[in-house]
Formats: C-alpha cells, sequence, structure tokens
C-alpha cells in the first residue's frame, strides 16, 4: 500500500528528518474488511464441501453416479457451446470491421463490444476509426498533390483595373478574359 503525501501540507519543501517524523506521526485508517470472509474460514469449508461430495458420491448408486456424471458432462459442453458461439459472432463482426478496413486491435474491441452489447463501446471504436481514416485519407491526399507551376507570366487583374483601361476595345478584351469578375 503506497502512503499519498499529498494529505502532509508542505512535504515537498521538509528535510529528510521532517518528513520521517510526518509519515511516522500520519494516522492511515485501517482497512474495512467487513465484506470479506477470513482465509481460514473459507479453507475450512471449501474442505468440508470437498468432504461432503465425496461422502456423498460415494453413497449414490452406480446408476445416480453415472446419471450425475452425464449431467455434469452436459452442462460442461454446453457451456463450451455458449463459448464457440460467442467467439463465432466476434469472428463474424470483426471479418465484417476488416473488410471494411478497420486495423486489427480496432476491430477486435468493436467487434467484442458488439457481441456483448455495450454500444458505448462500439461508438467509441467507432469514432476512432472515422478519425484514423479521415487522417490516413487526408495524409494521402495531400501526398497526391503536384506543386504548382511557377507564375505564367500573365497578369492578372481586378474589376476596379480593368474598369479604369480607357480604351473601350481594350477593356471588352479584359472582360472576356475575366468573366469572373463580372
Amino acid at each position: 500500500m503506497k502512503i499519498d503525501t499529498s494529505v502532509i501540507e508542505g512535504y515537498a519543501e521538509m528535510t529528510p528528518e521532517q518528513k520521517l517524523a510526518a509519515l511516522e506521526a500520519l494516522e492511515i485508517a485501517d482497512p474495512d474488511y467487513s465484506g470479506y470472509v477470513k482465509k481460514d474460514v473459507f479453507d475450512k469449508t471449501a474442505s468440508d464441501l470437498a468432504k461432503l461430495k465425496k461422502d456423498n458420491l460415494a453413497r449414490l448408486s452406480e446408476e445416480e453416479r453415472a446419471k450425475q456424471e452425464r449431467e455434469e458432462e452436459l452442462e460442461r459442453l454446453r457451456k463450451r457451446n455458449e463459448e464457440l458461439e460467442q467467439a463465432s459472432i466476434i469472428a463474424k463482426y470483426k471479418a465484417q470491421y476488416l473488410r471494411m478496413g478497420w486495423d486489427d486491435e480496432l476491430a477486435t474491441s468493436a467487434a467484442n463490444a458488439l457481441a456483448s452489447k455495450d454500444c458505448d463501446k462500439v461508438i467509441a471504436s467507432t469514432e476512432a476509426f472515422i478519425q484514423s481514416h479521415d487522417k490516413a485519407l487526408k495524409a494521402g491526399l495531400f501526398g497526391e498533390m503536384k506543386t504548382p507551376p511557377a507564375g505564367s507570366g500573365v497578369k492578372t487583374f481586378t474589376r476596379d483595373e480593368i474598369m479604369q483601361v480607357k480604351d473601350t476595345t481594350e477593356r471588352q478584351r479584359l472582360i472576356r478574359e475575366h468573366p469572373e469578375l463580372f
């Protein structure tokens, strides 16, 4: 257990001797173990249970024992079947996410969340995928951009500059060449 030194006022500025004295004077509440069972009581109960189970098995007839073993095996198989069905569902969802371009770790996380019906985690995984996808897409687009060529030497005009040209023929030619300004 670590000691929280933030509860000791001025601890950071203390000398080592003052820190030792402050730590020795610090009172830490005893942990509350009221909801726990002591180990020796648990061990005795587990031992008693194992003994009673063994005695019970000895008293059962061969037919009853076989029936109980079949029921235990059936229960074990049911649990295994549920585990396999869950794994199959997760694998199906993961394959769908991977097909959409998700990375393996994120696809696994989202598939597990979807199988366990944890909608908040599914949404968080989807947001993470969208952010990473957008980032990769933007990086790809910027990578494909070519540097624009140097100036072509053609003078560009503003509307006011064209309107100030005195020669009407020249002004009309500039208006035809720059219709976006009008």
